[in-house]
């Protein structure tokens, strides 16, 4: 039976995070902390990322030919975008703002998909600018819109209703 990865397995050091070792324990870790920052006026956190790191993995032993696209609105914070960056994850950005941010930290725009069910223009334009050309459509308006605004997209269906574009345009899936 294989060792099961840590963090100090597939984690790079570059993204400012403080592995605890079997010594340490949050609770000195945070008290440490606190006395450190005690004229601070910044804040900090404390995640478990390995639980995160361990559940990219079972992910990826249950599917491994499906690659996961984490939704940037549910956690937004650097050091959560960094590790899935680091781990190959892909991002579900909903709005200019997301792409934005996910692309400063070094994701490449392959590994973003724009889904969001309304997307202004400028922001649909924007995703061209910068590489982004996954994007999901709810309806056939939608699709016509990302379809004016950025012709290279590549477009999903997410929602197949009575109103669905799917016939017409399943050849953009």
């Amino acid at each position: 039976m294989s060792k099961r990865p840590t963090m100090n397995d597939v984690w790079p050091d570059k993204c400012g995070v403080y592995i605890l070792d079997n010594e340490s324990t949050a609770t000195r870790f945070i008290d440490k902390k606190i006395k450190e920052l005690d004229s601070m006026v910044k804040p900090f956190q404390v995640l478990n990322l390995d639980t995160l790191i361990q559940m990219h993995l079972k992910w990826l032993s249950y599917l491994p030919r499906v690659k996961p696209f984490y939704a940037v609105k549910c956690n937004s914070t650097e050091t959560v975008l960094r590790t899935l960056n680091a781990l190959g994850t892909g991002f579900d950005c909903a709005s200019k703002g997301e792409i934005s941010q996910v692309l400063s930290l070094g994701v490449k725009p392959e590994n973003i998909i724009y889904a969001h069910t309304t997307k202004p223009q400028s922001h649909i334009k924007y995703a061209c600018a910068q590489g982004v050309n996954l994007m999901t459509f709810d309806d056939e308006e939608e699709l016509r819109k990302v379809s004016r605004c950025h012709p290279k997209a590549a477009g999903m269906c997410c929602r197949a209703g009575p109103r669905s574009c799917w016939r017409e345009f399943s050849y953009w899936l």
